[in-house]
Order: C-alpha cells, then sequence, then structure tokens
C-alpha cells in the first residue's frame, strides 16, 4: 500500500477541514452581526442629528420670516372681516327695506269719496 493514506491521516485531515469550514462560517456570521450593528448605530446618529437641525428650524424662526408671515395672516384676516362686513350690511340693507314695506300704508287711490 504504497500509494495510500493511512485512515488516522485521512481522518485528521477531514476533521481539520471540517474544523475550518465550521469555523469560517461562524466567523463570518459574527462579522455580519457586527456590521449590522455598525450600521444601526450610525442611522441612529444620522436620525438623530437629522431631528435635532428639524426642530431648531421649527423653534427658531427668522425675524423677516416672522414679519412676513404676519402680514400675510393679518392681511388675510382683514380682507375675510372686510367681506363679512360687507355682507352684513347688505343683509341688513335688505331686511331694512323689506321692513319698512311691510309697516308703509298703500296709497289711498280709487277710494270713492
Amino acid at each position: 500500500m504504497a500509494g495510500t493514506l493511512d485512515d488516522g491521516v485521512l481522518n485528521s485531515v477531514l476533521n481539520a477541514n471540517f474544523k475550518a469550514v465550521a469555523e469560517a462560517t461562524a466567523l463570518i456570521a459574527n462579522r455580519m452581526n457586527q456590521d449590522m450593528a455598525q450600521h444601526q448605530a450610525e442611522t441612529t446618529k444620522l436620525g438623530i442629528a437629522s431631528l435635532a437641525q428639524q426642530l431648531d428650524r421649527a423653534n427658531t424662526l427668522d425675524p423677516t420670516e416672522a414679519a412676513s408671515i404676519h402680514g400675510v395672516v393679518n392681511s388675510t384676516l382683514a380682507a375675510k372681516i372686510d367681506e363679512l362686513g360687507t355682507a352684513v350690511n347688505a343683509l341688513l340693507t335688505s331686511s331694512q327695506v323689506n321692513t319698512k314695506v311691510a309697516q308703509s300704508t298703500p296709497p289711498e287711490t280709487g277710494k270713492v269719496g
């Protein structure tokens, strides 16, 4: 048996190969878990920074922007109040005309006298 390997050597090589493959799988899985944890940590940091920036924008209002918002709100409100006043005046005028007509006595025409 000059060309064959001893069963002990063959088993030793098989065991070493099996161990290498098994450890490689565990090492790859461990590395993937580390990468996912790092990615999650970086994503969380990015989310916190973005939220902080948005909250800062919401809480800090530029004076020019505040004045323009104030002007738009006031001009819109004034226009709506003016429209409402015009509508109320038209209703009052219409109501007063109808009231005067109802209170007046018809002319005495065609009366024999």
